[in-house]
């Protein structure tokens, strides 16, 4: 099979056509499968060249063919390591921009290793450029990446103030000092459709760009430098927020496990999970859709709550109808069960074997024919046992009181183990 490749650094020079245009020359070349990775070609990791490697060790390619040499690789040892490998396993290799006659003669290897040399410079050259261009950054306060929520840069790549979200921004502060975090996500939500989880309100006031610093990592370290920019947050206010937002350590109480129904009870409407409320009056809970309860009705249009203990009910019927079901599928396997079909054949080879003799090789088969025989025998045992302990467990389900003596976590891995789509619980609006 001839097998192309391409290959190209970043996901902007896939965007800009230069991937398509190396696929599009690879076909033409009559490449039938092609193989790409968007990926420095100094990098081991690359997926697709080391599917190509196997394909070629294999003996599935009979051919690779390239746009150019330096798409196998950016350092001279890895081109001339891929080189060796195809020639190693007799296969053709094909190079558009420079053909290769694959002789290996010492013109060919000359050639290569001017071309791989190039190559690498070219590519410690970009690591250099990159490098000086991070020192300019840095230099002069420049901000990488995305800026955070509140902020936009300016043609100098500076951070100020954005337009329409600073004062977003400083409202969210504001309400972080009285509200809980889930009613500011749920007004983020409702007011101005931005969704911001109630967890992340912790980690965006961290954030020392809001005082009006910039952070570098250089070399696994940060870099810090100080007032670079206007200030969304002054440090008392950042100070004061970084108590009202601390984290509270959960004990091991009934608030903090996990409720018999996590992971198999969804709303009905957006299929988010249903979670826990707070404990009401007398240790009742009851359950609401996740998706309301973070961004309200932008999230999910479920207002509604329903109480555990009538989901815990709703559970237990379904259980019972289930557990019924099946003791009666079982029943009627008993009822109906007839002999084995396949040991009866078995036996009636023997009585044939049986006739013909008592030489070496007919002892022999018989013998075999028995274990098979018993092996049928000792599952057919170990299966009837295990349907006794299974009707069991369900008739103990059938029994009124047997579900109101489990906790929720016995429960729980009931629910586990026997739900089934029929056995889901949904939350309707």
């Amino acid at each position: 099979m001839k097998i192309g490749y391409a290959r190209v650094s970043s996901k902007n020079q896939a965007d800009t056509d230069a991937l398509n245009q190396q696929i599009d020359r690879l076909k033409k070349a009559g490449a039938e499968n092609i193989l790409s990775d968007v990926q420095s070609g100094r990098e081991d990791s690359r997926k697709s060249y080391k599917k190509l490697l196997k394909l070629v060790k294999d003996g599935v390619a009979t051919e690779v063919i390239t746009t150019r040499l330096d798409r196998l690789g950016r350092n001279t040892i890895e081109i001339h390591r891929a080189i060796e490998t195809f020639r190693k396993y007799g296969v053709k290799y094909t190079n558009l921009d420079m053909p290769l006659d694959g002789s290996g003669s010492a013109m060919e290897w000359f050639t290569v290793q001017n071309v791989a040399a190039l190559a690498e410079l070219e590519s410690r050259s970009i690591s250099d450029r990159v490098r000086h261009g991070l020192n300019y950054f840095r230099e002069n306060k420049k901000y990488f990446g995305t800026p955070p929520f509140g902020y936009a840069k300016d043609e100098n790549s500076r951070l100020i103030p954005h337009p329409a979200n600073w004062d977003i921004a400083r409202e969210i502060c504001e309400r972080l000092r009285s509200q809980s975090k889930a009613s500011i996500a749920i007004w983020l939500a409702e007011e101005h459709g931005i969704e911001m989880y109630p967890t992340s309100f912790r980690r965006y006031i961290m954030n020392p760009c809001l005082r009006g610093h910039t952070v570098y990592k250089v070399d696994g370290t940060e870099q810090i430098h100080y007032n670079t920019h206007i200030p969304l947050l002054s440090e008392a206010e950042y100070q004061e927020l970084v108590k009202t937002t601390a984290l509270k350590v959960r004990d091991d109480s009934k608030d903090s496990k996990l409720h018999f129904l996590a992971g198999l009870f969804r709303c009905g409407l957006c299929g988010a999970a249903m979670s826990k409320s707070s404990c009401a009056q007398n240790g009742y809970y009851r359950f609401q859709c996740a998706k309301y309860k973070k961004f309200g009705v932008k999230g999910c249009a479920n207002k509604k709550t329903i109480a555990a203990t009538i989901v815990r009910r709703l559970t237990v019927q379904q259980l019972i109808d289930y557990a019924r079901e099946i003791t009666q599928e079982i029943e009627n396997q008993v009822n109906t069960q007839e002999e084995d079909v396949e040991t009866l054949q078995l036996q009636r080879q023997i009585e044939g074997l049986k006739k013909l003799g008592d030489n070496p090789a007919i002892i022999n088969a018989i013998a075999d024919l028995k274990k098979q025989i018993k092996a049928r025998e000792h599952h057919s045992s170990v299966r009837s046992s295990t349907i006794k302990e299974d009707k069991k467990l369900l008739y103990a389900f059938l029994q009124a009181d047997f579900f109101d003596s489990l906790s929720d976590e016995e429960l729980r891995s009931i629910c586990l183990r026997l739900s089934h789509p029929r056995s889901t619980l949904v939350a309707k609006n």
